[in-house]
This record gives C-alpha cells, structure tokens and sequence, in this order.
C-alpha cells in the first residue's frame, strides 16, 4: 500500500465510485457480500487497492497546498520536479494566520515589521506524489492558490 487506508467515513462518501471500482474486478453487490463473509484478506486488498487510487487521484490532482499554524503560513505550489514556497511569520500575536481576517491584516500591513516573508522552492528528495502526501499527513490542504498569487504578485512587484 502506498499511502493509507480510507476511513469508514470517506468509503461511504465514495460508496457510488467503490461500487464501480468492484464491479471492475468482478464482483457485483452479491458476490462482495460473499467476499466479505469468507476472504478477509481479499476484502483487506481490495480496501487497500481503493484507497491508493483514490490518493493517486488526489494528489496527482494538487497544485496548491497551504499549511497554517496561527502565526505561520506556508503556501505551496505545487509543480512537476519542484514546490515554489511561500512562507509568512507575524509577530503579533493576536492575528491568526488560520482565519481569512488574519491573512487580509498581513496583506494590508505586509511592508511592517510584524511580517516576515520569505520565497523559495524545494526539489522533491523522494518524489512530487510523496512530497504531496507527506503535507497532508501533517494537515496541509488543497487549495486553488489564492493566497499564493497574491503573495506571488508581491513578490514580482517589490524588493522586500
């Protein structure tokens, strides 16, 4: 298995894409049921196979990821061998970076000296689809990139 296994939750939310999923290895709803009651491990593959291509789907899809603590944001765009990465850091400590109020206050006061903001980009050790995954075990999400082209527009627009 490559990643992890979908929770119960996420399996009945794909129950329609599941359903096709089986009936492409050849089992329609009669003979899952008797899969389930008698082939343990066949159920344990095919749970295991489902939730890679799943993933597969997910992250080969990502362009833009976002990782927030409160007074960090680190956005991500997500390319073929590399990520472009913004980071920002505020030092006041009752903006939250989490909330769209908090990133519209380092928008309007991004020249202070209360936000720190630096760009970069990271060639990927062991891979994009890793490098994807890896970001959102630890809670980062998918985005469209509006905050990173802003941020981008900065970028090509100032010296700081």
């Amino acid at each position: 298995m490559k990643y992890h296994r979908l929770t119960h939750e996420q399996f009945e939310a794909l129950h329609q894409e599941f359903a096709v999923f089986l009936a492409t290895q050849g089992l329609d709803q009669t003979k899952w049921k008797e899969v389930k009651k008698n082939q343990s491990k066949k159920v344990e593959l095919l749970l295991d196979l489902f939730s890679d291509i799943v993933w597969d789907k997910i992250i080969s899809g990502c362009e833009f990821l976002e990782f927030s603590t409160p007074d960090q944001l680190f956005l991500f765009k997500i390319l073929e061998k590399t990520a472009s990465v913004i980071i920002l850091k505020v030092e006041k400590l009752e903006i939250d970076l989490e909330s769209s109020s908090g990133f519209q206050w380092v928008l309007d006061y991004i020249d202070s000296d209360q936000v720190t903001i630096y760009q970069g980009s990271r060639t990927y050790t062991s891979g994009r689809n890793d490098f994807v995954y890896d970001y959102l075990k630890k809670g980062a999400v998918q985005s469209e990139g509006k905050r990173f082209k802003a941020l981008e527009t900065y970028f090509s627009n100032s010296s700081k």
